[in-house]
């Protein structure tokens, strides 16, 4: 749907990040959402996301069109564009996971270019703080505009049945994900043993050689890609949401759990108690220990079990996308 607004501007969108991520969903629901007679023009597909010289062809482009303002929905701002620019950052991962070259090339040329924008979209208080302390932005040229979660999760019935009961990891490898400190807690929780953790995606020798010398070979399955209509279906067959990473800029899982009615088990650090707001069971995640305790209690405690699921679902309602896009598509054309 359309927000309210109208307008008769032109922008310059970036459309290539278009796809099943998480910036994808934001780009998908700020765009479903655009204001009537707006006028857009995109950046052509051709031009490559993780090359370093994407500013300069986003600087082109913008400088060839006639829009009055360019936006991007992740960060990747333009070089010497002619108009007024906004995007949007959902974290700085590359300050700490990625190369030397990367962190470099993020805290000169990005930072540098970032400094010129009309307005940085920001998705967490936790990422603002990082982007102020790490980049050096001023505070005043960032917004802070939460993700949302889908009405799809919140109205979802249906159940998946793994034949057993499941603990539910939805992501990618990532180091920031900590995957194996979540598989070390499963292997040493007090959980009855028709217990299984169900992870998206597939496995890799890594993570094959830890779970084979854990010893829990046959409770862990790898359901391989979860098309977008079946993941509310997941979460709500899911006995709780597991999503202890060591970083995230926002972190959709916890709200997609807790719109399923389904307990999450998140981080203590980064943006993820900000947005659990008090509604999930939040642990150390350099802890196993810490980990495998908030598991075993959740299946022992079933009164604190249906207070998360109560909770989370009150947390959840506070983020549509509805919201997150009307705010978007405001500093865009203010």
């Amino acid at each position: 749907m359309q927000t309210k607004l109208m307008t008769n501007k032109k922008v310059l969108i970036d459309s290539r990040w278009a796809g099943d991520t998480g910036i994808g969903r934001l780009y998908k629901e700020v765009m479903n959402r655009k204001p009537m007679g707006l006028d857009c023009e995109y950046i052509p597909e051709g031009m490559g996301l993780g090359s370093p010289l994407s500013p300069l062809g986003l600087g082109s482009a913008a400088r060839k069109s006639s829009a009055e303002v360019f936006y991007s929905p992740s960060f990747m701002p333009p070089f010497a564009p002619k108009m007024p620019f906004i995007f949007t950052v959902h974290d700085l991962m590359h300050l700490f996971y990625y190369s030397k070259m990367h962190q470099l090339y993020y805290k000169t040329v990005i930072s540098w270019l970032s400094r010129r924008a009309k307005k940085i979209i920001t998705v967490s208080h936790y990422s603002k703080g990082q982007l102020v302390e790490l980049m050096g932005i001023p505070e005043q040229l960032i917004e802070v505009i939460y993700n949302g979660v889908e009405d799809s999760f919140l109205e979802n019935k249906e159940a998946k049945n793994l034949g057993r009961p499941y603990f539910l990891y939805v992501g990618n490898r990532r180091v920031n994900k900590n995957l194996p400190n979540m598989l070390r807690a499963f292997a040493t929780a007090s959980l009855p043993e028709d217990f299984i953790f169900a992870l998206s995606g597939k496995s890799d020798p890594e993570l094959d050689a830890l779970i084979r010398d854990l010893g829990i070979g046959d409770r862990v399955k790898f359901l391989g890609f979860i098309p977008e209509a079946e993941l509310p279906a997941y979460y709500r067959g899911a006995f709780a949401t597991m999503f202890v990473s060591l970083m995230e800029g926002f972190g959709l899982p916890v709200l997609e759990s807790m719109a399923s009615e389904t307990p999450v088990i998140t981080s203590t650090v980064s943006s993820l108690p900000e947005i659990a707001g008090g509604a999930a069971a939040c642990v150390a995640p350099d802890s196993p220990e810490a980990i495998a305790k908030a598991m075993s209690k959740l299946v022992d405690d079933s009164r604190y079990y249906a207070d998360l699921q109560q909770k989370g679902l009150v947390q959840a309602r506070k983020f549509p996308w509805e919201k997150t896009a009307q705010s978007t598509w405001n500093e865009i054309l203010s």
